[in-house]
């Protein structure tokens, strides 16, 4: 028997549909893009920036990025630098005095790509969080993870996942080696490696690069105390195509903590230059993408990447979209670039709607401009609560029939839009399909309606009882539902 309790279900997958009864869609939805939030143009930032992402210390907004800058000696040096805001909107760049670059220190870098010995600290895929275990030191609270390198070692056992330590989100030590890539099988870590202490089970997870046949991959592994992590285990996305995935972006999603969310970037690499290619975006970007080619490698030129949207139930199994969630847009001189606009920021923030709306919205954040040297630009991408998938129906009336489930809570309350004309209406069921109550039809477009059946929304006495939900709809979506006390 299936117990929700007073969980709030959202409507991402099929877990909780009755898909022989349903025949309503599910149906992904996009971020819209609003508002620049930032631009970063100091030192080599221009040229690009890498997993931009935040933690929240002290009252403030701590954001870590990946640049780099140009040695006296010609070669190029990575930095994890840091920046911080109070509001997310007005951002300081602190001069935090520990990496001396020109002769001096006054800059916002954290750790320069350095050698110790035969280990290389690449400064590649920085990821810093606020470690949540309360076993945890106060003086290693916030914590991050790099790949390191080893020159003694061969591919790709020489690929290492490294834990550094703080004490104030500032100045970051190298502590342990957390994983290596000896097993061929496991973790690669080339990419953004996510890892947090995962109160509700009490162990560390990660989710880490891995490669199998070529392909980049997401892998699973948790720990109970980040040095003795299970083997990198290979996620699953049923009989989806199997397709090169840069990133994973995996986090609990925090309205509804069972689920995951992901937002990993996909590579796609074309083989070759096409006529397509020197019209794409306009002819100052084919010149940009063919020097950087020339400069670096033909696949820099080659490669475009968007983002899909995935979330899981368990952390292994998946439900993936393969149409793209985020991705370039409208084609300019500076987009359409390997590694552009298809890099969400680690964090979701939950913010105001635009007046006189009253409600609030999940807010995205996505950077541009990689590799034009123009500047990289952060851009905010709103979405509704819940929003990232729905059930859909169009003019003509589907349904969608749940699965039996208990419940507690005693009112339930409904995520949807419709249009002017549309409707839905929510029956309750026994677990054999007979009604036992209708609703009111219920019409607009609100992310808490409280559902009336007649004229009083109590549903108490079904509570514990094992029920089914049938929702019938015209030109309607359902994002999620809950039933509360």
């Amino acid at each position: 028997m299936m117990d929700i309790g007073s969980r709030r279900e959202v409507f991402w997958d099929d877990y909780l549909i009755d898909r022989e009864k349903t025949t309503a869609k599910l149906m992904m939805h996009r971020p819209v893009k609003k508002e620049l939030v930032l631009t970063l143009d100091k030192f080599r930032e221009p040229i690009g920036v890498s997993y931009p992402h935040c933690i929240f210390l002290n009252g403030m907004y701590y954001m870590y990025y990946i640049t780099s800058v140009d040695m006296p000696d010609g070669s190029v040096k990575r930095t994890v630098s840091l920046l911080k805001s109070a509001d997310f909107k007005n951002w300081e760049r602190p001069e935090v005095g520990i990496v001396e670059y020109n002769g001096n220190c006054n800059n916002n870098f954290l750790v320069a790509e350095h050698q110790v010995g035969d280990l290389k600290v690449e400064c590649d895929n920085f990821f810093a969080f606020v470690d949540e275990n309360p076993d945890c030191p106060e003086n290693e609270k916030i914590k991050a993870t790099f790949m390191c390198s080893d020159a003694s070692k061969t591919f790709p056992d020489d690929r290492e996942l490294w834990c550094f330590t703080s004490a104030d989100g500032v100045r970051f030590k190298r502590s342990f080696c957390m994983m290596s890539g000896r097993d061929e099988n496991g973790g690669i870590f080339d990419s953004l490696n996510i890892l947090w202490y995962d109160k509700t089970d009490g162990v560390y997870k990660a989710f880490v690069r891995g490669l199998h046949d070529g392909i980049r991959d997401v892998r699973y592994a948790e720990s109970k105390d980040l040095k003795n992590w299970s083997r990198p285990e290979l996620i699953s996305f049923g009989n989806g195509a199997d397709i090169p995935l840069y990133t994973n972006q995996v986090q609990r999603y925090y309205r509804a903590p069972h689920m995951y969310i992901g937002m990993p970037t996909r590579y796609v690499e074309r083989k070759a230059w096409t006529p397509n290619f020197d019209q794409l975006g306009g002819t100052e970007n084919a010149r940009k993408r063919k020097q950087i080619m020339a400069e670096t490698e033909p696949r820099s030129g080659l490669a475009v990447t968007d983002c899909v949207f995935m979330s899981s139930r368990d952390g292994l199994v998946w439900n993936r979209f393969d149409e793209m969630f985020m991705g370039p847009g409208m084609e300019h001189r500076r987009n359409w670039y390997y590694g552009d606009s298809s890099y969400p920021m680690y964090n979701i923030l939950e913010t105001p709607c635009e007046p006189p709306s009253e409600c609030t919205e999940l807010s995205l954040f996505m950077h541009e401009g990689h590799r034009t040297g123009e500047g990289a630009f952060l851009y905010r991408y709103a979405l509704r609560l819940d929003g990232f998938a729905s059930y859909h129906s169009d003019f003509h009336e589907s349904i969608v029939v749940t699965k039996p489930f208990t419940f507690s809570g005693k009112t339930l309350h409904l995520n949807f839009e419709t249009s002017a004309i549309g409707y839905v209406f929510v029956d309750i069921l026994d677990k054999d399909g007979n009604t036992l109550s209708e609703s009111s039809e219920l019409f607009g477009n609100t992310t808490d309606r409280t559902v009336y059946f007649g004229d009083s929304p109590d549903v108490s006495a079904f509570a514990g009882t094992e029920i089914r939900l049938r929702f019938r709809m015209s030109d309607a979506d359902i994002y999620s539902f809950i039933f509360e006390e």
